[in-house]
């Protein structure tokens, strides 16, 4: 593909129908437009964000690569434009300024400023003390688990053990999880929201967070909101007001979605893939790398957020001109045959894995290490527990579609027998 294009791509985004075309509600619900995707071409070509706006989408790993490492390539669009992007999707007036204030929305010297904060407070090494912890959860769960014949892997075990994990790590009280969670699943529709439960979510979760913040400010724990309150009492320019709310929002919201899809794709990948599942019973020690193999398979994060051109770049033949958007697809990304052999196959031994299943370059995943460690923890844990586990469900009716998480996934812990036992 030249600069100039060729033939059957445009040189202009969104003057040519594309299949990425996130309005389109089929996109989102029909699982084989995604499968189709994955495993397409991978030229950078155009399509369409979900509000209808031109894009350009880059799928090949070389390309994604390029996108995420690109200092041209900026979070937020020229102008106006983004606070009005902002205010169509149903964020409340009165708090655009504090969700602008977000890591997903920063760059240069102010995104590095505010990283750095919690960079330490996040790093591998210290994840790895949580790994006791996170053990005691989980069996804690799964003595829940035992107790139901036909239990919900999600809502029974996934999504406790992330949503328990990260508010436990911050210091979100008990009382507030439940609430988050539905919080959360109301933003994790960013996508399409509905603004009548959208600008509730924004408001309640911006409320409880300052309540957090100003309880941590009265008495302080051993916990990462107590850390960020006081660089932000030492120094305000260091974190402003917004930034620490928005912080705060973004650790816990990231935070638990990643993990509890990381865990149920996960677990339904395996079931579906007996070979290998076997290779984790056998061995509990290759976690770690079927993890990353499952991150790069299952693409718990499908794609990241739109970046936009400040000058014009060059990305896999195209030139993105000022002010254009492009979007990198990580899942399709993972699948490049140019970059891993087989990439249809889930190979849990795969030695060459370089996954961009967390991004790459200044934007890349702060809680990726604890989400590999929860993964690893929730995964052992469970099949040591419940060797037999099966799906209670076809797999066609509960299987992902490609933009939305899954819902539920129905397991019975053990196999229903075949033959009735001989009694006397």
């Amino acid at each position: 593909m030249t600069e100039t294009s060729a033939p059957e791509h445009s040189t202009e985004p969104g003057t040519q129908a594309s299949e990425f075309d996130l309005s389109d509600p089929a996109f989102i619900t029909d699982p084989a437009a995604g499968e189709r995707w994955l495993g397409g071409p991978r030229p950078v070509c155009p399509g369409k964000f979900a509000d209808g706006s031109p894009i350009w989408v880059a799928t090949g790993y070389q390309d994604v690569r390029k996108v995420l490492s690109e200092p041209t390539l900026r979070s937020r669009p020229p102008g106006d434009s983004h606070r009005e992007s902002m205010l169509s999707r149903g964020i409340p007036e009165d708090i655009v300024d504090m969700f602008d204030s977000t890591l997903l929305t920063m760059d240069g010297e102010d995104h590095m400023r505010v990283r750095r904060l919690v960079t330490r407070a996040l790093s591998a090494r210290r994840m790895q003390t949580l790994t006791p912890a996170i053990n005691r959860v989980a069996h804690r769960l799964l003595d829940d688990l035992a107790a139901k014949p036909e239990p919900d892997l999600i809502a029974d075990y996934a999504h406790p053990l992330a949503i328990i994990v990260i508010c436990e790590l911050l210091g979100v009280d008990e009382d507030y999880r439940e609430q988050w969670r539905e919080w959360s699943e109301t933003l994790a529709a960013a996508l399409r929201p509905n603004p009548e439960q959208f600008a509730p979510a924004v408001r309640g979760m911006a409320r409880v967070t300052r309540e957090l913040i100003e309880a941590r400010q009265a008495e302080p724990r051993d916990d990462l909101i107590s850390e960020l309150v006081q660089i932000h009492e030492q120094d305000s320019e260091r974190l402003t007001d917004d930034e620490l709310v928005a912080l705060a929002m973004v650790l816990v919201q990231a935070g638990h979605e990643t993990v509890r899809n990381l865990i149920a794709l996960g677990v339904f990948t395996l079931l579906q893939h007996p070979d290998q599942l076997q290779l984790l019973k056998d061995d509990p020690s290759v976690a770690g790398r079927a993890v990353a193999e499952l991150v790069r398979h299952t693409a718990p994060v499908k794609h990241t957020f739109r970046r936009f051109a400040t000058e014009p770049v060059e990305i896999g033949g195209v030139t993105v001109q000022p002010g254009e958007a492009i979007q990198v697809v990580l899942a399709a990304a993972n699948r490049d045959p140019e970059e891993f052999d087989q990439p249809e196959r889930l190979d849990l031994t795969r030695e060459h894995n370089p996954h961009l299943g967390f991004g790459r370059g200044a934007h890349y995943c702060l809680g990726a290490s604890l989400a590999l460690i929860e993964g690893e923890v929730a995964l052992n844990a469970l099949f040591e527990r419940f060797p037999d586990l099966e799906l209670a469900a076809d797999p066609a009716e509960i299987a992902p579609r490609y933009l939305l998480s899954m819902q539920r996934l129905p397991v019975r812990l053990s196999p229903v027998p075949t033959t009735c036992p001989v009694t006397g």
